[in-house]
């Protein structure tokens, strides 16, 4: 039986949503582990805005007003927003009519889409099993009731949701991953949309990691070892005292360093080495910063693997919406231009330590982030709540310089140019001080 445990705040929140309209639903966020899921976060699906509408959305009545696309969407938003290792585990539904007994057909046309819209991305790692979990609260009874649908066989179970108080301690994790590569570009490759390039790109960054080499505060850990198990060296005993400086330290994050396998040779790609022509290049400069938390009791294998999902899910998350909002593409062979992604910043959730992203465009700051944040994953903004800017504006000013052209037909002298002439204007200007000074020394002696 699939069993889930949440924060019982997240019940609370349960019974608002219910306060605030009689039908609602929304998206189950948390990490699966250990044969359990661990809720972190609910997040009520916004209602679908009308930009042209001056009038306010219609608020949704039954499950047969929901738009599954729309809710597929906010899947691949949320998890765009999660840290690594953090997914869509399924939906919740507040409503007065049973849906469970029997399975409403709406409720597995929204689970499939959900599904296919996170497995069209691979790079966001949005799903880890076809299984998801869909919990009614019923506003009527004011009870919950929680199953698990497979979306691939179609089979429906009972499944366990329970709330409890202080869940879980996690783990946290930070790594600054520093970015400075090359790409070359084929002949053949000029003509692509930045896209392609990008997803080509994102799939070597994501090769790369697998093969680089993780330390996690300085040690190099097996990977069958735990999480738990970073940093012990002596068993402390369990005086009131220690047990305080213990929770202490845990509360430390956890310092990644990655370092690439230069030695790592991919037999496929040099297999059939060849020389070819290149028509360009892509320089991609800068760094990711990465946050996460997981359950101090996953190995350090699914640390690493979840580290490495975080920094390409940040890295797809801010290319897709860069290139989302380019105007036209860039086609011509002699373009040199600058493109800077969106930067991440971090919001705490309310109800525990954890931290969600958002990603903020250059030019705006840490408070343009809380509209979005409000609308994809019901997070109300307040002093606790905190939005950081963990990565901070880039430093574009150098490649914008390099990149300069003019109209003007006007040419200006080089630097060499300069230079000789200054050579020459001193020489001359020595020869004339010389002759000077020999005529006055003749009219003085003869005169």
């Amino acid at each position: 039986m699939r069993s889930a445990i949440a924060d019982d705040s997240l019940f609370i929140y349960l019974t608002n949503v219910a306060k605030q309209n009689k039908f609602n639903v929304g998206l189950i966020l948390g990490q699966h582990c250990l044969g359990k899921d661990f809720i972190i976060h609910f997040a009520k699906t916004p209602p679908i805005l009308n930009p042209e509408a001056e009038v306010a959305p219609k608020l949704l009545k039954s499950l047969a007003d929901v738009n599954e696309s729309w809710m597929s969407d906010h899947a691949r938003h949320a998890t765009r927003m999660l840290p690594g290792g953090m997914c869509v585990l399924g939906i919740f539904v507040v409503s007065k009519d049973d849906i469970l007994n029997p399975l409403h057909a709406k409720i597995k046309t929204i689970l499939l889409q959900i599904h296919k819209q996170l497995d069209s991305n691979k790079f966001l790692f949005g799903n880890w099993s076809t299984e998801k979990l869909v919990l009614h609260y019923n506003t009527t009874s004011q009870k919950y009731m929680c199953k698990s649908y497979d979306v691939n066989t179609a089979n429906f179970s009972n499944a366990e949701f329970k709330f409890l108080p202080k869940v879980l301690k996690w783990v946290q994790f930070e790594c600054k991953y520093e970015m400075n590569q090359s790409y070359s570009i084929s002949q053949n490759e000029l003509d692509w949309p930045i896209k392609d390039h990008m997803k080509l790109i994102l799939d070597k960054v994501e090769k790369s990691l697998k093969h680089s080499f993780f330390l996690f505060d300085g040690e190099n850990k097996d990977e069958d070892e735990t999480v738990e198990d970073i940093g012990k060296k002596v068993k402390l005993p369990r005086t009131k005292k220690l047990s305080h400086e213990v929770l202490e330290t845990d509360s430390q994050p956890v310092l990644v360093s990655i370092f690439e396998n230069c030695n790592h040779v991919d037999t496929k790609s040099t297999s059939s080495l060849e020389v070819t022509e290149s028509g360009g290049q892509i320089q991609v400069v800068g760094h990711v910063a990465s946050k996460l938390w997981l359950n101090p009791k996953v190995s350090i294998a699914c640390a690493k693997q979840c580290v490495m999902h975080d920094i390409i899910r940040s890295l797809t998350a801010r290319l897709e919406m860069h290139w989302d909002s380019l105007t036209e593409e860039e086609h011509s062979e002699n373009l040199n231009s600058v493109h800077e992604p969106p930067r991440r910043v971090l919001v705490s959730l309310p109800t525990n330590s954890i931290m969600l992203s958002d990603y903020l465009f250059p030019g705006e700051g840490p408070e343009d982030a809380q509209t979005s944040l409000e609308e994809m994953l019901d997070i109300k903004i307040t002093d606790k709540n905190t939005i950081f800017d963990v990565e901070g504006q880039a430093e574009t000013t150098d490649y914008y310089t390099d990149n300069l052209e003019t109209d003007s037909e006007e040419t200006l002298p080089s630097v060499q140019d300069t230079n000789r002439f200054m050579y020459l204007a001193g020489l001359g200007l020595a020869l004339v001080v010389l002759i000077l000074s020999l005529l006055i020394h003749f009219i003085r002696t003869y005169y």
